[in-house]
């Protein structure tokens, strides 16, 4: 059929329709910042190509992965555990290649080799349906090594759809790809940490007290480089400086730019680029539906809102303007008390030493009268026979226990609440 209404259009003499370009993502700066040896293509992706897209010849890989430290050649510690868990390199989260590194740093610093056996006595894989199909993620292990990142990495939306392809390019004198490059679901099963032996398990042991937060601070391309996690620096890069620790941070300053491009069949640019806006050292595209919703909004402010949307906005209006003008109002009634407060703390204190103070006055003023005295004259008035068991000559009272406990206490003393209670007595 296709062939039958090619002919009959070559017959007309009419014009074929040209077929629309396809959009593709670019990278620019990708390379340089990245140090992608010449001997790798990378391969554009097109915008409505996922990950679960495979090229023959490629694996696919985010821009992100980089930014987490990844680099070209792969360490072979990260081929093992890909090998292990049969699952490609696009399938890790940015994190999972953070912990991977930073792991490595921190074994050979405590000169411990690192090995995918030992990796995995400390961390366990884990599915991240959330994520994506086929997305796993790695946590840690009760009572293992923890390594912790600054909360701003906690958020990775989008890092799939920043994507592009590696080749290797003819000629070049490169192995086949040694692990898996294809999506496929992990199985469910549980990862259950390997056994270790003798070397291996005494220095997993000694990895078991090892802590650390802010670990992002580990991968700099000097460090990645230093502890063979990227390879080492060329001629250009040693007379340039690069293997110096002052430029540590030179990668960072090399900005990397997304942008969209049109290319037809051929593979030839057809129209302008169109580059997204640079966020920090990457600049990421905008999604097709904060583009439709940013065009809906515009029509409506150029058509003007309809009585439905105005009606809906004036409660919203209402309330937030009673809630801007509530907020003054609790702030100074909230003041308010306070000050209330501390006016009243002095009173307090005041009346406590008037009350102590005329307390002292009458216990001083009063002379001090005997007990037996009193009750032998109420007892000769009201005519009653007292039989005395010679308890209150004493000339003494039972101390009770509060003044006990304010003798013991000198901030609380009873001389500061009207005298000794023994003068008294």
């Amino acid at each position: 059929m296709a062939q039958k209404g090619k002919e009959i259009v070559e017959a007309s003499g009419m014009p074929p329709v040209a077929t629309k370009a396809a959009k593709y993502r670019s990278f620019e700066g990708l390379r340089e910042c990245f140090r992608i040896g010449e001997e790798y293509e990378i391969v554009l992706m097109r915008e409505d190509e996922s990950y679960l897209t495979l090229k023959p010849g490629c694996f696919v890989l985010s821009l992100d992965l980089l930014e987490a430290g990844l680099r070209l050649p792969m360490p072979e510690i990260a081929k093992e555990l890909h090998r292990s868990w049969k699952v490609a390199p696009i399938q890790l989260t940015p994190n999972s290649w953070r912990t991977i590194f930073v792991f490595c740093i921190i074994c050979r610093k405590r000169k411990i080799e690192p090995t995918a056996e030992i990796f995995r006595n400390h961390f366990s894989l884990a599915c991240s349906p959330q994520s994506g199909m086929g997305i796993v993620y790695v946590k840690h292990r009760t009572n293992r090594m923890r390594i912790n990142f600054s909360p701003r990495l906690s958020n990775n939306k989008g890092w799939t759809g920043r994507l592009f392809s590696v080749g290797r390019r003819k000629g070049a004198n490169i192995p086949e790809w040694d692990f898996p490059v294809r999506v496929v679901e992990p199985l469910k099963k549980a990862d259950i940490a390997p056994f270790l032996i003798q070397r291996a398990a005494a220095d997993s042991q000694s990895l078991n007290t090892v802590g650390v937060n802010h670990a992002e601070g580990y991968l700099t391309e000097y460090k990645l480089v230093k502890y063979k996690l990227s390879r080492a620096w060329d001629d250009e890069e040693v007379a340039a400086g690069r293997d110096q620790k002052e430029m540590a941070n030179y990668a960072e300053m090399i900005h990397v730019s997304l942008c969209s491009i049109r290319l037809d069949e051929g593979g030839s640019v057809k129209g302008p680029a169109q580059k997204a806006k640079a966020v920090g050292a990457t600049s990421l595209p905008q999604t097709k539906r904060k583009e439709k919703r940013k065009a809906t909004e515009v029509e409506s402010q150029a058509e003007g809102r309809s009585f439905e949307e105005e009606v809906s906005y004036e409660p919203r209006a209402r309330k937030k303007k009673k809630a801007a003008k509530r907020m003054p109002r609790v702030a100074e009634s909230g003041t308010a008390v306070e000050e209330e407060e501390e006016d009243i703390e002095p009173l307090l204190a005041r009346s406590s030493r008037q009350r102590t103070g005329t307390s002292n006055e009458r216990a001083s003023a009063t002379p001090a009268v005997d007990r037996s005295e009193a009750v032998a004259r109420m007892s000769t008035e009201l005519g009653l026979i007292m039989v005395s068991d010679e308890s209150d000559r004493s000339g003494g009272r039972a101390k009770l226990p509060v003044r006990e406990t304010q003798e013991i206490l000198p901030g609380e003393g009873s001389a500061e609440q009207g005298g000794a209670p023994d003068e008294s007595a």
